[in-house]
């Protein structure tokens, strides 16, 4: 048989047993996947809520069976000092199951908004994110429990990660840069887009807050910075411009395949061009063949692949302004000029090469002076000869009078059709 101290060991050991066991439950957060550099979403915490109130109240029923509260009358009567530990552990559980009951029901009408985002196709997401961000605003007016900067900071995080993932999935990385270059821009638009109107959104909700609020109840402001929530999320934005910039560099540079040149060294520049296009093409094969994921913000080899890829178009973007020049001063008219531009196209606006080209467009207006003075000594020419003669000139078979309208329309049109080119142009 035990004797009494061998019993009285034996309780306060459990005592302690439980205690150890209790406390590495309550100890548990939320926050422990995304510590721990996992990418973890809503979901997740839902479900540690719901778990969590599921198992504090098993705990909590453990702990009010007749063995455990005669355990405790005993304790009490020796006088144990383990009998405090026993009832300040009965009072945390108590209260920390309230606490997980009251957020888990709170958080529950978050599932719905999730699931239906989750469904969705990633271009159709837009329209639900203003809902899902008034639930949550809902929540942090309703539920004091969950009213802390660090367990809100958590939730908002892995809505971002939720959101990373929809467009990471729709935007495919696997074959994104191996696919149509318009189509992949397109795709881009939509995502950085969207992830954008979700941070304006979240500001919009931010200081709308006090609306949430009953009028005799305190204000609690968000009062965490931004930077905590979108840290990830402006990661991957950066991510996404920088391929960004990627596929608007090749989109340019694809317009060398068709370019060719007239005039007297015409021939011989279209030759540099489509040289330049087939080093741009084995440039871009160092992407179409590489097998990293180009939208992971932590891969570092395609940010090195970017900074070379980028060194070396800055070198076709001199050599390319250089043939554009010469293209240019072999120009025969301004006809002539303005084509050249109209088929540079978007390159013009490279900075390299808008840097070499800018000085050019100078001599357009010279050029445009050049033919106004040919048209006013047309112009001259025909009333000193309808003045000396009587008549002038007209197309052959035409009447006199719808000749000489004809011959006004076509003077009009030589001055107008270059004036509305220069319409066009966006430099200064």
């Amino acid at each position: 048989l035990l004797t009494v101290d061998q019993i009285i060991y034996a309780m306060e050991s459990a005592v302690i047993q439980w205690s150890r066991q209790v406390q590495a439950v309550l100890k548990r957060e939320s926050s422990q996947p995304l510590l721990q550099g996992e990418n973890s979403t809503p979901k997740v915490e839902l479900e540690f809520w719901k778990s969590r109130a599921e198992d504090l109240e098993h705990i909590h029923n453990q702990l009010r069976t007749i063995k455990v509260r005669g355990l405790a009358r005993l304790l009490d009567k020796l006088q144990s000092s383990y009998f405090p530990a026993l009832q300040a552990l009965c009072r945390d559980v108590g209260a920390a199951l309230t606490e997980a009951q009251d957020i888990w029901t709170h958080l529950m009408p978050l599932s719905h908004h999730l699931e239906i985002l989750e469904s969705l196709e990633f271009p159709e997401v837009k329209p639900r994110l203003l809902p899902l961000l008034h639930v949550v605003c809902l929540i942090w007016a309703m539920c004091p429990s969950y009213r802390s900067p660090g367990r809100l900071t958590v939730l908002l995080r892995e809505i971002c990660n939720l959101l990373i993932q929809q467009a990471s999935n729709y935007l495919s990385p696997e074959g994104f840069l191996r696919s149509e270059v318009e189509e992949s821009q397109r795709k881009l638009r939509v995502a950085v887009n969207t992830l954008n109107f979700f941070k304006q959104m979240f500001q919009e909700r931010r200081e709308h807050l006090h609306t949430y609020f009953k009028e005799n109840q305190e204000v609690k402001e968000w009062d965490f910075q931004s930077s905590l929530v979108f840290v990830r999320l402006d990661g991957f934005l950066g991510r996404l411009l920088m391929v960004q910039d990627l596929l608007k560099t090749a989109l340019d540079f694809h317009k060398l395949e068709k370019l060719e040149f007239s005039g007297i060294r015409g021939s011989a520049l279209s030759r540099q061009v489509q040289q330049m296009y087939d080093e741009f093409q084995e440039m871009y094969r160092v992407f179409t063949e590489a097998s990293y994921d180009c939208l992971d913000p932590q891969n570092t080899e395609f940010e090195n692949d970017v900074s070379e890829f980028h060194r070396r178009v800055e070198d076709l973007d001199r050599r390319l302004g250089s043939v554009f020049i010469q293209a240019f001063d072999d120009a025969p008219g301004l006809e002539h000029a303005f084509k050249l531009l109209d088929m540079a196209g978007k390159l013009l606006e490279r900075p390299l090469i808008a840097q070499d080209a800018s000085e050019k467009y100078l001599l357009l207006i010279q050029m445009f002076n050049k033919d106004l003075d040919t048209a006013r000594v047309i112009y001259g020419q025909r009333v000193q000869e309808e003045a000396e003669l009587g008549f002038a000139a007209v197309h052959k078979n035409m009447p006199t009078v719808a000749g000489g309208l004809r011959w006004a329309q076509e003077l009009r049109q030589r001055i107008q059709g270059p004036f509305a080119n220069f319409r066009r142009i966006a430099h200064a």
